[in-house]
């Protein structure tokens, strides 16, 4: 039984150990040459961590946050609802709600971008109403179509975190005289806060390195950690693939970051919470 892991832990070494490796060596070069390299250093993380580039990292995870706490915010009361509804009916909103997963990523975006441009639906309405705001080439575009982009990807997540909901919580909760408002809070999110997180983290992650949206929204002009990281990499000027490197191992040290801070703040209201029901029960 101990060779069933062994095609795992040769996937995990040859696709995420080994290129992880060599994405750390190729950021400690001062240039990237087909020779083994002679010299190693700290340069192009000194780089990365001066000005631009330590404003757009923070504009980055500004920006991410942003978004993905707007799609979770919108996303949580649509999925409640679905979730509560008779299984037919469930059934059909679901469908109707994962058909844009079946549509390319590029897409969407592309239809999204021409709802945005200046002669677009989107942007023509609004301009009725007073709002002459520029959606392309902004920072605001951008979060929008951020925003559009990964709305039905936290949607199966979400679904499947309140369809595992007990209702017996909620109805006692109802018994007991409560409100909407404090069921929500006493009973629904400590119920499920948990698995919010986890979707939360599911957008924000992509999100952070997401450069296809910047480029095609913010036509080059909104610089974000996604688009320098590709630029460097594969940017019609000259590359620059240590400096690329260096700034991917920001990209990934800043998500390790999140998620632990995350994961901490979580396994301490978990921990509260299951001392405050011992206590009450003791009580």
């Amino acid at each position: 039984m101990k060779w069933w892991g062994l095609p795992a832990k040769v996937w995990m070494t040859c696709f995420i150990l080994l290129p992880f490796v060599w994405l750390v060596v190729l950021s400690l070069q001062t240039s990237y040459t087909a020779s083994p390299p002679t010299k190693l250093d700290f340069h192009q993380f000194n780089r990365a961590l001066t000005h631009p580039y330590r404003g757009i990292i923070r504009d980055s995870l500004l920006m991410s946050f942003a978004a993905a706490l707007a799609v979770l915010m919108i996303s949580v009361p649509v999925t409640w609802l679905i979730s509560r509804l008779p299984r037919a009916k469930r059934n059909l909103w679901l469908a109707f709600f994962t058909i844009p997963l079946g549509l390319n990523f590029v897409v969407r975006i592309y239809a999204w971008f021409v709802l945005l441009r200046p002669e677009g639906l989107l942007t023509v309405f609004l301009g009725r109403f007073g709002f002459a705001i520029p959606l392309v080439s902004s920072q605001f575009g951008v979060f929008l179509g951020l925003v559009y982009g990964y709305l039905p990807v936290i949607f199966l997540p979400l679904y499947s975190v309140f369809e595992r909901l007990e209702n017996s919580h909620i109805e006692a909760a109802q018994d007991l005289g409560a409100s909407s408002w404090q069921r929500w809070r006493d009973v629904i999110i400590p119920e499920t806060q948990s698995g919010l997180l986890a979707s939360f983290l599911f957008v924000f992650v992509p999100m952070l390195g997401e450069y296809l949206i910047p480029r095609m929204i913010g036509g080059g002009l909104v610089a974000t950690l996604g688009t320098q990281i590709e630029s460097q990499f594969l940017g019609s000027g000259r590359p620059n693939w240590p400096f690329g490197a260096a700034l991917s191992i920001c990209l990934l040290l800043s998500a390790a970051c999140i998620l632990v801070i995350c994961f901490k703040i979580l396994s301490r209201s978990t921990a509260e919470r299951q001392t405050g029901w011992s206590i009450s029960h003791i009580v």
